[in-house]
């Protein structure tokens, strides 16, 4: 009997020796050769870069996206890498680094492709939020057009950019043999996981003018369209015949980006306005993909390895975007520079009339602040809201006495290094909620976190101006 025992010991025993010997998963992260990232939402926002080193060592980066190669690395107090420590659970990590300790725990099982980037890592928890630790096992490859050389471009003054556009009729030929082209056509596509609305107008001299207008990127296979508009595309140039195929052979292209964290999709805000032009004297800038126009079965569409195909109802070739009839009439490449630049003016003579408007601002200055508001850091990548009233926030003053109710207001989420700081604890979350009082910015703030009282303090060293457009030429 007592033989038996011994037996069923040591067969425990065993059982237990190999269960200890079963690698954790903090281990395997530690061992892997690869560059971890720590974001929330698709990584365009707050991200985190870990690349483990020697001797219990990490480089902890923070970066504007996933592969970002710029960033600010957070050291230990001595200004070195920090260390790690791996708690005996297997599943949580600890960086000791200067501000405050960075911990990582390991939930689940993740992966995903992330706008051509194939993620694969865990689902984890940090700060009390929910986060993505993975490295990329796998690049798509990208289309022409991401592909295009990054020249520098060059700064130029807004009444100079019109007179480098080029004459399109200049030397275009008319189109004798295919008048049925002739006209507008509008189409939709998905140009690097942007989803973007086109219009096309062919013209009876040979030349054409194609709008594109790019939103934000998202999954191709997400239902709804994002409404956050990223760029609007004004391209023209000839109609030219090519080996019994007509082709879109561009001379001209003006790209006007548009400020995206916290936008106001009614009233956008530009940023700035680039031309590129192909000619015999500066060369061919406009590096995309040919983009070729062909009739199937009496319905006409649109070629072009740089474009996703969206199959409309009613579509007979899949392979292709479909244009159909459009009475839209396109704005010139001229009339668009002056008119954004026009739009602006005014934006900047009256920035604010609604909460989305002092929402939208705020996002535009903190994108050229290192995504800031004053010291403190935002995150318009996690969640934000315009739909807040006055009266429900009414401050009280040290003294005791009522504060000036806010003319406009909103709410964002604070960045990691801001959570301990001023945010206001809701039943959503805890959010940095921006007020505006003549033209000046205020932060709510709450003195006791166990009461409702609440006060508007003064962003210091906060100006709220409109930043100025840029123009640049190629």
């Amino acid at each position: 009997m007592g033989k038996k025992i011994l037996a069923v010991l040591s067969v425990l025993c065993l059982f237990l020796v190999i269960l200890g010997c079963k690698p954790k998963e903090t281990s395997k992260v530690v061992a892997s050769d690869k560059t971890w990232y720590l974001y929330q939402d698709q990584g365009e926002n707050d991200t985190v870069s870990i690349k483990f080193l020697k001797n219990q060592q990490a480089e902890v980066k923070d970066v504007s996206t996933i592969n970002g190669k710029v960033g600010i690395n957070r050291f230990n107090s001595q200004f070195n890498n920090p260390q790690y420590v791996l708690d005996r659970d297997g599943r949580t990590m600890t960086f000791k680094t200067a501000k405050k300790s960075l911990v990582i725990k390991i939930l689940k099982s993740y992966s995903e492709n992330v706008y051509g980037k194939h993620m694969k890592g865990y689902s984890v928890e940090s700060g009390g939020q929910t986060y993505k630790f993975a490295y990329i096992s796998k690049i798509d490859k990208q289309s022409n057009t991401s592909n295009a050389k990054k020249s520098q471009s060059q700064s130029i003054d807004a009444d100079q950019l019109p007179d480098h556009i080029l004459d399109i009729d200049s030397n275009a030929k008319p189109l004798a043999e295919n008048n049925a082209i002739i006209g507008n056509y509008n189409f939709s596509t998905i140009i690097d996981y942007r989803r973007t609305d086109g219009n096309l107008t062919i013209n009876q001299s040979g030349t054409y003018q194609m709008t594109l207008t790019e939103h934000a990127a998202q999954k191709l296979n997400d239902k709804t369209d994002s409404k956050v508009v990223m760029t609007t595309l004004v391209e023209n140039g000839w109609v030219q015949s090519l080996y019994g195929k007509l082709y879109l052979t561009p001379k001209n292209l003006l790209t006007i980006n548009y400020y995206f964290h916290g936008q106001n999709q009614d009233r956008l805000l530009p940023k700035s306005i680039n031309l590129k032009v192909n000619s015999k004297a500066s060369g061919n800038q406009i590096d995309r993909a040919k983009v070729r126009i062909e009739s199937d079965s009496d319905q006409l569409y649109l070629f072009s390895s740089d474009y996703t195909v969206r199959v409309k109802d009613g579509q007979t070739n899949t392979k292709a975007n479909l244009l159909s009839k459009s009475d839209n009439a396109q704005t010139s490449l001229k009339d668009a520079i002056t008119q954004t630049k026009d739009y602006h003016d005014k934006y900047e003579a009256n920035a604010l009339s609604s909460n989305a408007d002092l929402m939208q601002l705020v996002g535009a200055i903190s994108d050229n602040n290192d995504k800031k508001v004053g010291s403190l850091g935002v995150n318009f990548g996690d969640q934000y809201g315009t739909n807040l009233k006055p009266t429900d926030y009414q401050g009280i003053s040290v003294n005791g006495s009522k504060q000036p109710l806010m003319q406009y207001m909103f709410l964002v989420s604070p960045s990691a290094y801001s959570e301990s700081g001023p945010a206001v604890s809701t039943t959503k979350g805890k959010f940095l909620i921006y007020g505006s009082l003549d033209n000046k910015l205020f932060l709510l703030k709450q003195p006791d976190k166990d009461s409702t009282t609440v006060t508007w303090t003064l962003v210091k060293d906060f100006k709220l101006a409109v930043p100025k457009l840029k123009f640049s030429l190629d």
